[in-house]
């Protein structure tokens, strides 16, 4: 008989760094550890709100708006904090300078 396997719940909060989308996920991170190897080596699986079992969320982060891979991991709390600063771009002209006359 296998034993239950330990859980623990995580949350995490993601920051995208492609359109700056952030948001929460809740994740059931669970622990295995196979009775018949003598090392004890525990592995583990990610089990997301929906049930499915998923890849780490800390290294398979997809971003769910636009589908970007550029997205940060924090602390649950923290994704407003995280997110990647936006500004619009605008031509950058030289200075002038008495020197160079404009």
């Amino acid at each position: 008989m296998t034993p239950e396997p330990r859980s623990v719940s995580e949350t995490f909060a993601f920051a995208c760094g492609e359109c700056g989308h952030t948001w929460e996920a809740g994740f059931q991170v669970m622990f295995f550890t196979d009775p018949l190897d003598a090392s004890g080596l525990t592995t583990q699986e990610y089990v997301d709100e929906a049930g499915r079992a998923v890849g780490s969320p800390l290294a398979d982060a997809i971003c769910p708006e636009c589908g970007g891979r550029r997205v940060q991991v924090t602390e649950a709390g923290r994704a407003e904090h995280e997110r990647p600063a936006r500004h619009a771009h605008r031509p950058h002209l030289p200075h002038r300078s008495p020197e160079r006359p404009g």
